[in-house]
């Protein structure tokens, strides 16, 4: 077929545009089982003007938060380090619905920072999917509940996961 034929055939919104990129935000997070068989979770967002840092440990039986320390190694004001003690606020909670909330209240607004939220909330995120499964003796993000069949893995999950998406949407 003639490419002049292919390309007649494309919309203007199908063509990759020209772009020069501008800025681009990384938020990264690892996980960790420790010796004491806590969950600890190292998470970074780093960007053009910040590189925050977050330690967060988790007893898993609980799913209460027993240590969080961040840090702000690179940012744009002198004042941002200041904040960095907010991650403490944290400690206490357990990864259960409503936490988004309470950390919003806890570390964000006009006496708190966004990013940071932004951090601790994506990092909490991650560890509730990291402990799917742990009270139903699978372990830390345990490769024997992964390999179980959809329905199995469904079944474990509808509880917790339960409005959390469309696949979760209770009926």
């Amino acid at each position: 077929m003639d490419e002049s034929k292919i390309n007649e055939n494309i919309s203007d919104l199908d063509r990759i545009p020209v772009k020069h990129l501008v800025s681009k935000r990384d938020i990264g997070i690892e996980a960790f089982e420790l010796e004491n068989g806590n969950l600890m979770l190292e998470a970074t967002l780093l960007d053009p003007y910040h590189l925050i840092r977050l330690n967060i440990h988790i007893e898993p039986q609980t799913k209460t938060i027993v240590h969080a320390k961040s840090e702000f190694a690179n940012h744009p004001h002198k004042g941002c380090p200041m904040i960095a003690f907010k991650a403490k606020q944290i400690i206490g909670l357990k990864i259960e619905r409503g936490i988004v909330k309470e950390v919003s209240q806890r570390i964000g607004g006009h006496e708190g920072c966004v990013h940071l939220k932004e951090l601790i909330i994506e990092t909490i995120n991650f560890a509730a999917t990291t402990l799917i499964g742990f009270d139903q003796g699978f372990g830390l993000m345990s490769r024997r509940f992964n390999i179980l069949n959809e329905d199995q893995r469904f079944e474990i999950s509808k509880e917790i996961l339960k409005n959390t998406c469309i696949i979760y949407k209770e009926k």
